[in-house]
């Protein structure tokens, strides 16, 4: 009798197992997994995890959010599945990826801009791509503030307007927050600001209508009439100062990582971003019922 009794209690371990782990035994709609992002992106991102995480109850996604400079570093971590940056990872970073038998997909998720902005107010409200690159290079008088020294937007500028050439940079400030930033443009009309447009783009966004109402948002001309940042100049390539921003998915499985890029890059995710006042990789459709009596 004893022996049948560990018989059937050694059988029943068997097949029980071991629990399945969340960070390991991961599928697209259930797991516990990191990822970072460019803090730039952190309103798109957190809204598009309210509602992932709404639809995938057992969907755990934790992000944090880094300055560009940061991510290069925080993608070679083994930890990381996923970052969502305007910088594609480079040769370095391949290399690395080959030695773990990687092969990540970068996968468009938006496009977004650089926006140009004064003190509240200015007296002139346009500039030109050859006005940012004089200021930028100490041509002239124009002081250039950055919110981060860091960020990607110094990153985007350095590489379009002054050829990959950092050192070019002559009268240029970083400041350490966007209130900072407001607060030194209110204090020098002449000054101008870049910031990433997606801090200000959601209209419908009471923080952003409010960061709105403390500055100028300025034109941009390149070699066409200048044009605000918006939605519709994002799309169709009018606005000059344009930066596409992807998914770069590393995980080597098909797991909770590529499930959340994969809402991000469907229906529902870029509905979100097309709310949020920037242009999505691709356009939802809409779906119309026509009903005759």
């Amino acid at each position: 009798m004893i022996a049948r009794t560990l018989l059937f209690t050694l059988l029943l371990a068997a097949c029980k197992g071991k629990a399945p782990d969340p960070q390991r035994d991961d599928v697209p709609t259930k797991g516990d997994i990191h990822i970072v992002a460019d803090k730039d992106l952190e309103r798109i991102i957190e809204a598009q995890l309210l509602v992932f995480q709404s639809i995938y109850a057992d969907a755990k996604v934790h992000v944090r959010y880094l300055a560009e400079a940061d991510l290069r570093e925080a993608m070679q971590n083994d930890s990381v599945r996923v970052v969502f940056t305007a910088t594609l990872p480079g040769a370095d970073e391949a290399a690395f990826f080959r030695t773990r038998n990687l092969y990540p997909d970068n996968v468009p998720i938006l496009t977004e801009a650089i926006a140009v902005i004064k003190a509240p107010g200015a007296a002139s409200d346009s500039v030109s791509v050859e006005d940012l690159r004089r200021a930028l290079t100490g041509a002239s008088t124009t002081r250039v503030l950055f919110e981060d020294a860091r960020g990607g937007v110094v990153r985007s500028v350095i590489d379009s307007l002054l050829g990959g050439r950092a050192d070019a940079l002559k009268n240029v400030s970083a400041v350490n927050s966007l209130d900072s930033l407001l607060a030194n443009l209110a204090k020098s009309p002449n000054a101008i600001g870049l910031i990433s447009f997606a801090r200000i783009s959601d209209l419908d966004d009471p923080v952003c209508k409010d960061l709105r109402a403390r500055m100028t948002l300025c034109r941009v001309s390149a070699n066409s009439p200048a044009t605000l940042p918006n939605q519709s100049n994002l799309a169709d390539g009018q606005y000059p100062l344009r930066r596409k921003l992807y998914a770069v998915l590393k995980e080597g499985k098909t797991g909770l990582g590529t499930g959340f890029v994969s809402f991000v890059a469907g229906h529902k995710g870029q509905r979100i971003i097309l709310k949020s006042g920037l242009a999505p990789q691709t356009i939802p459709g809409r779906d119309v019922e026509l009903v005759t009596n």
